[in-house]
């Protein structure tokens, strides 16, 4: 039952792949909801620090055009 653990596995079924069946950890997808989410912040981070023109290009491309988005992401 690693679907469980996966950040993707919600309502009974993958989120991010179009598969019958959950191959768990085998599966090339496979995150924990905390991987997940700090693999979010290390985006966040990197898009952060791009220039202006770069960081609009994707956030609209990609988030929907919030760049509300970046506001509480801290650069290290």
């Amino acid at each position: 039952m690693m679907e469980k653990h996966c950040f993707a596995f919600r309502n009974g079924k993958c989120k991010v792949l179009t598969v019958k069946k959950c191959e768990g950890d085998k599966c090339p997808f496979f995150k924990t909801k905390a991987q997940a989410d700090e693999d979010q912040k290390k985006a966040f981070r990197r898009i952060k620090v791009l220039d202006l023109s770069a960081k609009r290009n994707i956030i609209s491309l990609y988030y929907g055009g919030k760049m509300s988005l970046l506001d509480d992401v801290e650069v290290r």
